[in-house]
């Protein structure tokens, strides 16, 4: 094969890759629409649909040379040629069959086609089973590949002579297929749009207010009218004595005329020019406006983008926990935008796997407790106010048990008894969004290690949303996942504490209030503010975030109220400035997750603004005050509080929520980061007592951060833990080599071994 002609299949494998992900989505909705279809006439259709597309896509397997792709379609659509004459009925575990054959063509597309020859058991095996599948009626031949067939192949790029053609060929003239990168660029650039139309803004506001100034200087010019005319007659008079005096008042009256003709026109001018600026910038505002609107209409998709895989997904999870589930979804065409719908994939996999395996109880218990066999499961996507959406999960199962919770949270070690009796029934019910609170008796593949809500809630948070929960015991639970609509622009509230300006998004901000001094009350040891009858913690803003006051104590304060899920709090800030919509721009490597700080904003001077991470706000407020549902956190007896400054950095989120929770288990004070950079920047920029760190890790492995530690004069003698999946006896020595002081293997791994030698190498440190 020529270049050419390599290249030319490249590109046509490229166009393939994209058509079949769209006939596998199309396939696998029809077999679930067809597992459903309750009259003979709906199963036809969906039958046809199934049918058509299985066949579209073995014809472009063949003309793209994805050789084993073409055989598995024609095994299945042998079946489904059965299934039409009516000479096939496809039971459940058929069904099974045929959605284990779209996986395996997935994962051959994941791979970019690439299958071992011959073929792998995953291919034979499921070969096998569709022909057993047809063998129920009339057996059917399934082609072997050309190659295995010692038939050979089409020419490279060609359509094959039946079936199918060049996918290329299949886009209609109305629509283009562009790469994503080239639309994200755009995006980016119309954003920045939004610079310019704030810096016009402010232009033509400089300009009606340099305008404004002619207006005084009017009124002082019609003021002195009487004293010039005065002037003018004694110039005219022209007696002797006073004609010196005359004269240089002739000159200064000439100057005064010709002064007040020049500013005149000098208002007409500056008149004139802003009327132009404010015309220009609402021109401008309005073209910016709609041009950011298409090109983010161009990136936005729609919630079904994120929905689509959710009937195959509560289909399987039912099936092999024997539970009936009606999945109903709703919002399909509500738009969000593109870069948040990978993020929130797993979020939503995760509440959707906790309702079928925590909330919906088998048949015979939903019989037992007066409810339907088959239980309901909503996904909802809404819009909100503010520009906001809202994603819920509702299912009508078992609730959420308050009780169960706080059993499993002091099991855990999480709170202590006395912070147990404490909470309330919402505090309670966030227990479950805790690391390492599950009330599953047992570890499954689905659940049990009470991390997933602990992952959604973090997601949230990092795209700038939330997550509710709100009980319906007995008639099951609601999950909320509150998030902007678009990640690049958002309202914000401009405030400043400690001399500097930061911004509040206004969808957490419930109201600003100004209060007497006087009206605070402590409750203990804290400052509160009743607020709708409610008592609400209070905290200032510049102590939040380690600012020094800029202001003496104010008799009056201005409070902007502000909420992170069922946490409210009233936080004292120095000055409200204004309210308007912002552009954001998120946090680069190596800062990617700074506490308080959920990104920044470009003011048209090109001033940056940080943007202020509403739910980290509340928890620090809570910490300050040793009032956090998540700090009273109980070790065992046998465990001693260390109470030490801890760098953890690990780019595993799951791993990096469980080793924080261990830590922060014994006491200790945990700073998490993602990767080894991120933890050598931050051993540069703060005092540390231990670094436990993974070893695989992007940009800077664990083995050369710690090398780099030792080889710095300021951090040589800082204690290092490394905890990773590496356990062979080489990985340990090059370890202990570079400088770290334990090696800790993951797959045997023991908490008590890790604080063992947490408490070790702290308490070493302190005695030295």
């Amino acid at each position: 094969m020529n270049e050419r002609d390599a290249e030319f299949l490249q590109r046509l494998r490229a166009a393939f890759m994209v058509e079949a992900r769209d006939h596998l989505l199309a396939i696998d909705a029809g077999l679930l629409a067809l597992e459903g279809a309750d009259t003979p006439g709906e199963r036809s259709r969906q039958l046809e649909i199934v049918y058509r597309h299985t066949h579209s896509l073995k014809g472009a397997a063949r003309a793209a040379s994805f050789p084993w792709m073409e055989t598995l379609c024609q095994a299945a659509e042998d079946v489904f040629a059965l299934c039409r004459r009516d000479r096939l009925l496809l039971s459940a575990n058929d069904l099974d069959v045929l959605h284990q054959t779209l996986d395996l063509m997935n994962a051959h597309l994941d791979a970019g086609g690439a299958v071992p020859q011959p073929p792998s058991t995953d291919v034979a095996g499921v070969l096998s089973r569709l022909q057993a599948i047809s063998q129920k009626g009339p057996p059917a031949a399934v082609d072997l590949p050309a190659r295995e067939a010692g038939r050979e192949q089409p020419a490279a790029g060609l359509p094959a002579a039946h079936g199918g053609g060049v996918p290329a060929a299949a886009a209609t003239p109305e629509t283009v297929r562009i790469q994503t990168p080239r639309l994200d660029r755009v995006l980016l650039a119309a954003e920045e749009l939004l610079t310019v139309k704030r810096a016009t803004a402010d232009l033509a506001s400089e300009l009606q207010r340099l305008q404004a100034g002619f207006g005084p200087w009017g009124k002082r010019w019609l003021a002195v009218q009487p004293a010039l005319r005065r002037l003018r007659e004694l110039a005219a008079a022209g007696d002797p004595p006073a004609r010196a005096a005359a004269e240089s008042a002739a000159k200064m009256l000439e100057f005064l005329e010709w002064n007040q003709g020049q500013i005149s026109a000098l208002e007409d001018k500056v008149r004139t020019v802003a009327r132009a600026a404010v015309r220009g910038s609402r021109l401008a505002g309005r073209q910016i406006d709609d041009l950011l609107d298409d090109t983010k209409a161009l990136l936005m998709l729609p919630f079904s983008a994120l929905s689509e895989m959710l009937p195959r997904l509560v289909r399987d999870l039912a099936r092999d926990q024997g539970k009936l589930v009606d999945l109903r979804i709703s919002g399909e065409n509500v738009h969000l935008d593109k870069r948040m719908v990978e993020l929130l994939r797993d979020p939503l996999v995760h509440l959707v796997r906790n309702a079928i395996d925590h909330g919906i109880e088998s048949p015979a218990q939903r019989q037992a407790a007066g409810k339907s066999p088959r239980a309901t499961l909503l996904v909802e996507a809404r819009l909100l106010h503010g520009g906001q959406v809202g994603i819920e999960i509702v299912d009508d199962g078992a609730g959420l048990d308050a009780g169960r919770l706080r059993e499993a949270a002091l099991r855990s070690g999480a709170i202590t008894q006395d912070a147990a009796t404490e909470l309330d029934e919402q505090q309670a019910l966030e227990l479950a969004l805790r690391p390492d609170v599950t009330t599953s008796p047992h570890v499954t593949e689905i659940s049990g290690r009470g991390l997933g809500l602990a992952i959604v809630r973090e997601q949230a948070e990092r795209l700038g949303g939330r997550l509710e929960i709100e009980n319906r015991a007995p008639h099951g639970a609601r999950f909320q996942i509150v998030l902007p609509q678009s990640m690049a622009t958002l309202r914000g509230l401009f405030v400043e504490a400690g001399g500097h300006a930061f911004v509040l998004p206004s969808a957490h901000v419930e109201r600003v209030v100004r209060a007497p001094r006087a009206s605070l009350k402590t409750v203990s040891r804290r400052e509160t503010l009743a607020v709708d009858g409610q008592v609400v913690a209070l905290a200032h803003l510049h102590e939040l975030l380690g600012l020094p006051a800029r202001q003496a104590p104010a008799e009056c304060l201005t409070i902007v109220l502000v909420g992170s899920g069922h946490h409210r709090l009233a936080l004292a800030v120095d000055e409200v400035q204004r309210d308007e919509e912002i552009l954001v721009k998120r946090l680069q490597k190596p800062l990617v997750r700074v506490r308080n700080i959920a990104g920044a904003t470009v003011l048209a001077s090109g001033k940056p603004v940080p943007i202020l991470n509403v739910a980290d706000l509340v928890k620090s407020a809570m910490h300050a005050t040793g009032d956090e549902p998540e700090q009273p956190y109980a070790a065992p007896q046998a465990i001693q509080t260390l109470a030490r400054r801890v760098l953890l950095a690990e780019d595993s989120i799951t791993s990096r929520l469980l080793l924080k929770g261990i830590l922060e288990a014994a006491g200790c004070k945990v700073t998490a980061v993602a990767d080894g950079l991120e933890a050598f920047t931050a051993l540069r920029s703060q005092p540390f007592d231990l670094l436990v760190s993974d070893i695989e890790m992007p940009r800077l492995d664990g083995f050369d951060l710690t090398a780099r530690i030792r080889a710095d004069r300021q951090l040589a003698d800082l204690p290092v833990i490394l905890v990773t999946a590496l356990s062979r006896r080489e990985d340990r020595e090059r370890g202990i080599d570079v400088g770290a002081n334990a090696y800790i293997a993951k797959a045997s791994f023991d908490q008590r071994e890790l604080l063992d030698a947490v408490r070790r190498l702290v308490g070493t440190r302190e005695a030295s």
